[in-house]
């Protein structure tokens, strides 16, 4: 009987230390004010001195091959930069860091994350950019707050077709990859508002891409397009679009819809002439043909069309 009651008290005593350095080790996150005027750490070992008071990590170009479950224990985190290492594997236990709200793990090794990465909840903004991520995840659809994700220069193949329920992303960076095709989904991204396709082998576009409403940035420079859908004239909101460096023989009449463009850019492709309601296009400021066969008479229409444009032919 006696060990009994020795036992229950010592797991009420444990009990009794152990909650309040639960309560302790994860505090509330920062507001962003507070949380710019906190330092940033960049010796780990100090870090791991003070694990409940860490806010910022910085262990940029430090040769890590890993990311560590030591680090892991560093729950207050709220922004890492991990960029320019040779991390090629995240530890599972990143999913402690449930406050993560920035990370920078650009230039790095990494080709797949764990499933534990998928459940941090707060991440707004992350860079796995410059690493060899072979698709876009549907885990990334997990995040219900991520607002921007660079993943250029990877060698991305395909896009999950989850990335629609991806509904705060405002941001997607996409160039640089390898990619043929897009699913249809990206047309549901709703709140997307810049996105970056250049430098893959895109040779078409799903004409749902252009549902996006808030859509201000699309970037389809070199690729190997040969047409676009006449949708395009839905993206209403498009201020800049880059369309060079394709094979487009002819853009469609509805481009001319897009009355909120400032810049178009149709250099190097195949193009003999243009819409004939160029006049529609009010606003647009930069208009770029160089790199095509557009005869002087249309070259002449063009300019009289748009005649507060700069023109470069």
């Amino acid at each position: 009987m006696q060990h009994i009651e020795r036992f229950i008290f010592t797991v009420l005593i444990l009990l009794a230390v152990w909650q309040p350095h639960k309560a302790h080790a994860q505090a509330k996150p920062l507001p962003p004010q507070e949380l710019a005027s906190t330092k940033v750490y960049y010796d780990v070992p100090e870090a791991l001195q003070q694990k409940g008071k860490i806010h910022r990590l910085n262990i940029r170009q430090q040769n890590y091959y890993s990311f560590p479950p030591d680090l892991c224990e560093l729950v207050n985190l709220q922004f890492i930069n991990a960029m320019k290492n040779k991390i090629s594997f995240l530890s599972p236990e990143v999913g402690n860091l449930q406050q993560l709200q920035e990370i920078n793990f650009s230039e790095n090794e990494l080709t797949a994350l764990p499933a534990s990465f998928y459940t941090l909840q707060a991440l707004q903004n992350v860079d796995f950019s410059h690493n060899h991520f072979t698709e876009l995840p549907a885990g990334f659809a997990s995040l219900r707050q991520l607002k921007v994700l660079h993943l250029n220069e990877n060698k991305i193949r395909t896009v999950s077709p989850q990335v629609r329920r991806m509904r705060a992303l405002h941001t997607l960076n996409l160039s640089y990859n390898h990619m043929e095709t897009l699913p249809p989904d990206i047309g549901k991204v709703r709140k997307l508002k810049d996105l970056s396709l250049s430098q893959n082998q895109l040779r078409e576009v799903p004409p749902a891409l252009f549902n996006l409403k808030e859509l201000k940035t699309l970037a389809l420079d070199f690729n190997q397009l040969t047409s676009l859908p006449s949708q395009v004239g839905k993206a209403k909101s498009l201020q800049t679009l880059l369309l060079g460096h394709n094979q487009l023989k002819t853009v469609p009449e509805e481009l001319t819809r897009l009355e909120n463009l400032e810049l178009l850019d149709l250099s190097y492709n195949q193009l003999t002439h243009l819409p004939a309601a160029l006049r529609k296009m009010k606003n647009l400021r930069t208009l770029l043909l160089v790199g095509n066969s557009i005869p002087e008479a249309e070259q002449d229409r063009i300019r009289r069309a748009l005649p507060l444009a700069t023109v470069i032919f």
